[in-house]
């Protein structure tokens, strides 16, 4: 390592949060990317810093400042003081050497040589030292996820944007991210639609009620319904696979596919094709029950009309008591299906009669 490490002193906080203002005034966005970087350990933490800058220096002004620059830009988010106080903790001896994952954020310019660097966010890789392995603290990964979380939610936004979308898919999915923003972290990762195979399953008139216990078993059949389907029914055609899960969760979906992608022009593909699914899925699923419901309506005249006028009773009492449960998420704030009542004309066929 030579002598470079040496040095402490580094750029002020202050000049960093001065030129990221500057740098957004003009209207410039971050483009990201993950690397490994082995670091030093040092226990005193300004030259554990001054080895983590060192270990960026080909990727960063370096010998032209003598690395006063990259010493202040490891400091900058924190992390890296957080990362330093959990292998002090656990008593990690100077000199061996422990793998971060960093996350560099460069100016988007039109240039590539002016892709000046903005920021660097630090987490812990799990590896082996000296033969015993390493894990970050809860505490340190909780804030790595969350800030990742954040800016993930930077480009889902971009995503969503997108000026060839359109129509009432782009509505819908603006609200999406709305609803996510609104929660926040960890909250938007709970935002959950129910799957539309299993949906269609339950709520198909020639389903039996055993069959619909059976696909609730693991949860008790207590709403709203969570785990999976159960095995395969017997003697129909619209059987749900072995394991088909209740609930899927977009945005924790693209949460876990981007974490661990080093190159940030992957990210907008898995958002665009995870939201596009999952919007779809649940659209079709509205048409779908509409269509069981219009079903068995015609003949609810005869003898098996519902006591208390819904349509929906129709299908059966199980049934029936879903739908109910449907019809609030239709009705949540809090829910993605919170705007369909507003833009899908397949909704209104029913869900305003519960």
């Amino acid at each position: 390592m030579g002598k470079d490490p040496v040095r402490t002193d580094f750029m002020d906080k202050e000049e960093f949060q001065r030129r990221a203002r500057e740098q957004k005034a003009l209207g410039y966005a971050a483009i990201g990317e993950t690397i490994d970087l082995p670091v030093i350990f040092d226990p005193d933490f300004d030259q554990f810093a001054a080895n983590a800058a060192f270990a960026l220096r080909h990727l960063v002004v370096y010998r032209s400042d003598g690395g006063h620059f990259a010493r202040g830009l490891v400091r900058q988010t924190g992390q890296l003081a957080l990362i330093h106080k959990h292998f002090v903790d656990v008593s990690l001896a100077k000199g061996n050497k422990i793998l971060l994952a960093a996350r560099l954020f460069r100016r988007a310019h039109p240039t590539p040589g002016m892709h000046w660097m903005m920021a660097v966010q630090f987490a812990i890789q799990t590896m082996d030292v000296e033969n015993e392995t390493i894990h970050a603290s809860p505490e340190v990964t909780e804030k790595a996820d969350h800030n990742f979380a954040d800016y993930l939610m930077h480009h889902i936004r971009l995503v969503v944007e997108n000026p060839q979308w359109s129509g009432d898919r782009q509505v819908r999915l603006r609200e999406w991210v709305n609803i996510a923003e609104r929660l926040g972290y960890p909250k938007y990762m709970d935002l959950w639609y129910y799957n539309r195979v299993a949906t269609f399953e339950y709520v198909n008139w020639n389903t039996k009620d055993p069959r619909r216990m059976a696909m609730t078993a693991t949860t008790g059949s207590n709403l709203p319904f969570d785990g999976t389907t159960g095995g395969l029914s017997h003697g129909t055609s619209f059987s749900a696979p072995p394991g088909t899960p209740w609930r899927n969760y977009p945005f924790k979906k693209i949460f876990e596919e981007c974490k661990h992608r080093r190159d940030v022009n992957d990210y907008h593909g898995l958002i665009s094709h995870e939201l596009i699914f999952a919007e779809d899925e649940v659209l079709r699923s509205i048409a779908e029950i509409a269509a069981q419901i219009k079903r068995v309506s015609a003949a609810g005249g005869l003898d098996f009309s519902s006591n208390s006028g819904r349509s929906s009773d129709n299908l059966g009492p199980l049934a029936s008591k879903y739908l109910q449960d449907y019809g609030k998420r239709l009705n949540d704030p809090n829910s993605l299906y919170a705007i369909y009542l507003k833009t899908s004309k397949a909704s209104t066929s029913w869900a305003d009669n519960w």
